[in-house]
């Protein structure tokens, strides 16, 4: 790999053993990918967010990078809180929050807590190298967004984050952005989120592209974060949507590699038909934007909710909702607004085996959860 003096400046110690640790940690990641070089980064996002009380060397490397003195040299975003304060349970499991929220902060890390950081805060442009963790943020990076962000781990994101490099490799990579499997669309009544799983499992880790739809960003969001879920697949495109699919021509070298076709009937499969067993509905994940929650939030509006319902919102975008006229009818109608991440919150649970989400990524991530469309949700919690 092709080092700059600034690069070797950082191996050999000059500006502390942490960071030298961070630099080598970056090479030796680059070497078994066949990185030829290190690329400057604008920004990252780190996804250890969750204070688990064993996880004792994560918070020694940062309390390490913090005694002397290291700070992210881009801006830096940070993934949910786990909710610590739900339940007496998640108070022990998540006992180092506090010290790793502190840690966070000491390295100059933006408190934003949320995996949508693309939402108004750290909003990469086309082109962008990046160095990501979390799958749904690197995957909207990538596809929507047609920045450039391989799918980094926990650690590797803050070596980025305090040495502002990332190894060249994989999705920074022309050649790697190209598609590989070309998506037909046989859908009478679209369900992005339930697409987009569906896409995953049938692709894994592969670069689909979906034939023309007019899809939302907040339908994009959603099918995105599924579909990094489901099969691991950290960029797709969309004809005449996405930056870098105009057209198929454009996106393809030659012809599909590979057809497949989503039907109607493949999305109602997929739904959870039995909806009076289900024991609490969760809307956000990836968390609700602003926009996304005052066009849910307007159903629940003079009504009152058959069921424990979670609006899982964004920070910033739960602060501006509360000073909405939406949000006192939302909670009138027994809806719980709440900002952590429903996975990590949601993990221990007493009685409440039957979750309900209209989340791909959460269906495929956490135990005792069955699938519904978001009209699926809606009614079963009556409104």
């Amino acid at each position: 790999m092709k080092l700059e003096p600034e690069h070797e400046m950082m191996l050999a110690g000059e500006a502390g053993k942490a960071l030298a640790r961070a630099m080598i940690t970056l090479v030796e990641y680059g070497k078994a990918f066949g990185a030829k070089r290190m690329m400057p980064i604008k920004s990252s996002h780190l996804a250890g967010t969750f204070g688990i009380k064993v996880f004792k060397a994560y918070l020694h490397i940062l309390n390490q990078l913090v005694e002397e003195g290291v700070r992210c040299k881009v801006l830096t975003t940070v993934n949910p809180r786990p909710g610590y304060d739900l339940h007496i349970g998640n108070k022990f499991v998540f006992a180092k929050q506090k010290i790793l929220e502190t840690l966070l902060a000491d390295l100059g890390v933006v408190p934003n807590y949320s995996c949508v950081c693309y939402d108004r805060v750290n909003t990469p442009e086309l082109g962008d190298c990046i160095s990501w963790a979390e799958s749904s943020a690197v995957q909207y990076a990538n596809s929507v967004l047609g920045a450039r962000t391989n799918r980094n781990s926990i650690l590797i994101d803050i070596c980025s984050a305090v040495t502002g490099y990332t190894p060249e490799f994989g999705y920074l990579l022309d050649e790697n952005r190209r598609g590989r499997v070309l998506v037909k669309l046989k859908i009478d009544e679209m369900d992005a989120s339930g697409l987009g799983f569906l896409i995953g499992k049938k692709v894994v880790d592969k670069v689909p592209v979906i034939e023309n739809y007019n899809f939302s960003k907040i339908e994009l969001k959603n099918m995105g974060g599924a579909m990094a879920a489901s099969g691991g697949v950290a960029l797709f495109h969309v004809e005449g949507i996405t930056p870098e699919a105009p057209d198929l021509a454009s996106v393809f070298d030659g012809d599909p590699k590979e057809v497949i076709t989503i039907t109607q009937n493949d999305i109602d499969a997929l739904r959870f038909k039995d909806l009076d067993t289900a024991t609490s509905v969760v809307f956000g994940c990836p968390q609700m934007t602003y926009e996304e929650t005052m066009l849910l939030g307007q159903h629940f509006a003079g009504k009152k909710t058959k069921l424990p319902t979670w609006f899982c919102m964004v920070p910033e975008a739960s602060k501006r909702f509360e000073g909405s006229e939406l949000y006192t009818k939302v909670v009138e109608a027994g809806v719980k607004v709440v900002d952590f991440c429903p996975l990590a919150g949601f993990s221990l649970r007493i009685g409440n085996k039957k979750l309900l989400t209209p989340s791909g990524k959460l269906y495929y991530y956490l135990s005792d959860t069955v699938y519904g469309a978001v009209k699926d949700c809606l009614k079963a919690c009556g409104v």
